[in-house]
């Protein structure tokens, strides 16, 4: 079995970016969710943003999906089409997860484990929002 991607955030860099007001956007790139593939669900994703939220809180947690399938096919020329990304093929995608239209099956889950509507708004999108808010208000 392939280890996966060293791309993670550790608790310790999970710990930093929330001490400074920032959001750490959960994945949903296969690859970068388990080493397994039979592990690669939208579950797994729920898991990871359950172990941000219980490191940084709920409020650093975001969404971050990384639906790059669409891209590549529409940009990539014949050339180019066998690479892949830390060696993981970059067109694979989760069951369900193929692209936004499957984004509610995150949000049945996280409502399935009993997370408050607030904290579910918050992490699909709230977090960033306020993030971005905050920035755009700063002088530059």
């Amino acid at each position: 079995m392939r280890t996966p991607p060293t791309n993670n955030l550790d608790d310790e860099q999970i710990r930093g970016i929330a001490a400074t007001g920032g959001v750490i956007c959960v994945n949903c790139f296969p690859g970068f969710l388990a080493a397994d593939p039979a592990e690669r669900t939208v579950a797994r994703v729920v898991d990871h943003i359950e172990h941000v939220a219980s490191v940084a809180g709920t409020a650093h947690v975001g969404l971050g999906p990384d639906f790059v399938r669409e891209v590549i096919s529409e940009v990539t020329p014949p050339c180019c089409e066998d690479f892949g990304i830390e060696g993981i093929d970059p067109l694979e995608a989760l069951p369900g997860l193929e692209g936004p239209a499957g984004l509610p099956l995150v949000t049945a889950e996280l409502i399935r484990r009993g997370h408050p509507e607030k904290d579910v708004e918050a992490v699909l999108g709230g977090n960033v929002h306020r993030l971005f808010r905050a920035e755009l208000g700063r002088p530059r």
